[in-house]
């Protein structure tokens, strides 16, 4: 249950952070092979399955994500603006669920407990396509998305529908100006991703408009008119807003032929850096905020060591994504 106390929330937060996963450890599941990382996690109480193996790295992570969604939930004072990053797992949940219903699969999905709502309401919802008790914004999104499968089952929708509609609830919620800058650098960068991936499938304009979220200040026909335009033009037609210099930097590596990664790693530095210069402040939600966000990249590296060491790829792909940990 939140609760009305800045001081408790924060000293809370202040005692879980010791608890966040440093270079020097990660180093050292760099070191290693796969199964010695996860064996490495397990030592250090990670993901609470003391058996654990590699193939339960995806469970691993999840377990912590929601130790740290439950603490946020209960320790926060401003539960308007908590509420809306831990809407994620929501959304990863629905998208989870909707597409296991869609596809008939029987697998059992790895869920996030923790968000807003529980696993058994959302399950309950998709089973019976009714999302009343979610946010207008979810509501339309979903209804649409259900009315739409009735011509043609289209998983790969979902994901947009979704994120469009997270984005847009964000948008229309009373926020502070800091965690309002924070969801439209989100759409920002996720906007020129998808353009990046665009340009490099060739997609035709339509369906590239299709997968944009709500912009948050590079306007949509910017990205529209970067489709086809020479690389060297993109900085200038979408490097727009407080972001600029690191969607500048983004496209920098992708002109010398590193691919999205640049701006995958700017991205994920620039939306930590929007509360890491507040970490330490004793009197509002950032520091709940740069916590979660924290948990969240420390899940995204840990993921992203695992997958390289099972799959034999160079320690490089980790490291300049590693940089952007929280607390480095």
């Amino acid at each position: 249950m939140p609760q009305d106390s800045v001081i408790y929330g924060v000293s809370r937060i202040r005692c879980h952070e010791k608890n966040l996963l440093g270079p020097a450890r990660l180093q050292r599941m760099l070191d290693g092979n796969a199964e010695e990382a996860v064996r490495q996690l397990v030592d250090m109480g990670y993901g609470g399955l003391p058996d654990a193996t590699v193939a339960d790295a995806e469970q691993m992570i999840a377990n912590e994500l929601a130790a740290a969604y439950a603490l946020v939930k209960e320790v926060s004072f401003q539960p308007a603006v908590t509420d809306l990053f831990l809407m994620k797992a929501d959304v990863h949940n629905l998208k989870v669920l909707l597409k296991l219903r869609l596809t008939g699969s029987k697998e059992t999905p790895v869920l996030l407990p923790g968000g807003i709502y529980s696993v058994e309401a959302l399950s309950h919802m998709v089973e019976a396509g009714e999302y009343k008790q979610l946010p207008p914004a979810f509501q339309e999104a979903l209804d649409a998305l259900e009315q739409s499968f009735q011509v043609r089952v289209d998983p790969a929708r979902i994901s947009t529908a979704l994120d469009s509609a997270y984005i847009q609830h964000a948008y229309a919620s009373k926020l502070p100006a800091q965690v309002r800058d924070y969801f439209k650098a989100l759409a920002d960068f996720d906007n020129v991703l998808t353009l990046l991936r665009a340009r490099q499938m060739q997609a035709d304009p339509d369906r590239f408009a299709a997968l944009l979220l709500p912009p948050g200040d590079i306007p949509q026909a910017a990205l529209l008119g970067a489709l086809e335009a020479p690389v060297e033009a993109l900085g200038r037609l979408v490097a727009i807003g407080p972001a600029r210099q690191a969607i500048l930097k983004g496209l920098e590596g992708l002109q010398k032929g590193e691919g999205i990664a640049p701006m995958e790693r700017e991205r994920d530095n620039y939306l930590m850096d929007l509360f890491q210069s507040a970490r330490f402040d004793n009197d509002s939600v950032a520091p709940l905020l740069a916590y979660l966000l924290g948990r969240e990249q420390e899940a995204a590296c840990i993921r992203l060591i695992i997958t390289v060491k099972r799959n034999g790829l160079p320690d490089s792909i980790i490291t300049e994504r590693l940089r952007g940990l929280y607390g480095w």
